[in-house]
């Protein structure tokens, strides 16, 4: 078993099944739509169908990242388990959200010093981003050392 986990965003645009079934966990964007927030949970609140159905109706989402207080909560279980976390972020081109989780970061380490939280700028979106995630939890998957990954997610 891994000392670490790999995280990244909904934004990384691969199917829930695929994030549970490769133990990935993901932190929510969020969108707003007919004057509602919902996370961007794959699905899971609003099915894609009735999402999709909306929008042809006439609706027109918004989007929002993912603000410190949120990458804090995601981030700070696996903390007080006892692991180390890689968290892939969508492009920093796009989003402010390597800048959210790089701050929660700042704020976690000193409550737990022994831990590292390392974070990457992907670069990319959507199934670009999903792919180089996936990549990355194959060699997570194949024993590669957190440091590794990290490593190799910096370089591609």
């Amino acid at each position: 078993m891994s000392g670490y986990v790999l995280t990244c965003c909904s934004t990384a645009d691969m199917p829930y099944e695929y994030f549970k079934k490769r133990n990935i966990p993901f932190v929510c964007f969020h969108f707003n739509m007919d004057g509602k927030e919902y996370p961007d949970d794959l699905g899971q609140t609003v099915p894609f169908e009735e999402f999709y159905a909306r929008i042809a109706a006439g609706a027109m989402p918004t989007t929002s990242q993912v603000n410190v207080g949120e990458f804090i909560d995601f981030f700070e279980p696996y903390l007080k388990d006892g692991k180390d976390i890689l968290h892939i972020s969508l492009s920093t081109g796009l989003s402010g959200a390597y800048n959210s989780a790089c701050i929660a970061r700042e704020e976690l380490l000193p409550k737990y010093p022994s831990r590292k939280i390392l974070i990457v700028d992907s670069l990319g979106a959507s199934s670009g981003y999903g792919l180089l995630t996936d990549a990355a939890a194959d060699m997570r998957d194949n024993g590669a050392a957190l440091e590794d990954v990290f490593a190799w997610v910096e370089e591609n």
